[in-house]
């Protein structure tokens, strides 16, 4: 079995423009054509069994629709797809309906600094922080770079360790193995931590080297990665050959490829 941590998708009537506007912010080619019915025919031809979708409130107001849609996704595509939520960190509500998102049966959420508008470590998501934290929510944040604000970072390595260590029982996700482009810093700063996991989320695309790649994997325990691809802005093939080359043995690559992710996904 294979599991991609990190897909998105979007809704049929939205998908073309969505995918064209980061298309051409990225300069990157989508491998799909964003909808959850191209996602699933290109899955099926990979040979990708289950894939998780993140969705991003990038407006405060979104979060209901978006977590209505979410939480039917997994019935409507036979447990192929499982749709994670979202919040705005400047909906008044957002404690609220993370809550919403637990009845629901949402098993996580993602939040993005750059699209969302935040520093990883301000204040005024520690509201945010300990509802999920409270509630056992799963949480898959965009780390390091971004092409959307190329010149501003707002999830580095060592500010994303900050709130890990506020909220060791909070399971948290830093995408791109932990920052995009940041790896020394991944290794030096945030790699270790028991209640972070990494994603493998477009190193194969940004060139993370694999000896850089096994050394973050030994300082913070295969136990914590997750196969990620970013689809479409990854042909998650490419995602699970960057994996298997990585030369690890047959065991730790069973885990990332998906024995980590059914471990999470079971346990909410």
């Amino acid at each position: 079995m294979i599991i991609d941590f990190h897909v998105h998708t979007f809704p049929d009537k939205l998908a073309p423009k969505a995918v064209g506007r980061l298309a051409a912010i990225s300069g990157i080619d989508p491998f799909t054509d964003g909808t959850a019915a191209d996602t699933l025919d290109k899955m099926v031809k990979n040979g990708i069994d289950r894939s998780v979708c993140l969705n991003i409130a990038t407006r405060p107001g979104q979060e209901h629709t978006i977590n209505d849609t979410a939480a039917g996704l997994e019935a409507r595509t036979g447990g192929k797809l499982i749709g994670f939520g979202s919040v705005h960190p400047d909906s008044p509500d957002a404690p609220d309906e993370l809550k919403r998102c637990k009845a629901l049966g949402l098993k996580g959420i993602k939040l993005h600094p750059d699209y969302q508008g935040f520093m990883i470590d301000d204040r005024r998501l520690w509201p945010v922080y300990c509802a999920l934290e409270e509630l056992g929510l799963f949480v898959t944040f965009h780390s390091g770079w971004d092409c959307y604000s190329p010149e501003h970072v707002h999830c580095p390595p060592a500010r994303a360790a900050k709130v890990a260590a506020a909220f060791p029982r909070l399971r948290m996700c830093f995408a791109h193995f932990g920052g995009l482009r940041m790896w020394e810093d991944v290794l030096a700063e945030l790699a270790g931590r028991d209640n972070v996991y990494f994603d493998t989320a477009m190193a194969a695309t940004m060139g993370l080297a694999p000896e850089l790649a096994r050394k973050i994997i030994a300082a913070h325990s295969a136990d914590n990665i997750l196969l990620g691809s970013d689809c479409p802005w990854e042909d998650p093939a490419r995602s699970v050959q960057y994996v298997v080359e990585l030369g690890l043995s047959d065991a730790l690559t069973e885990k990332i490829l998906c024995g980590n992710a059914l471990s999470l996904l079971h346990a909410h």
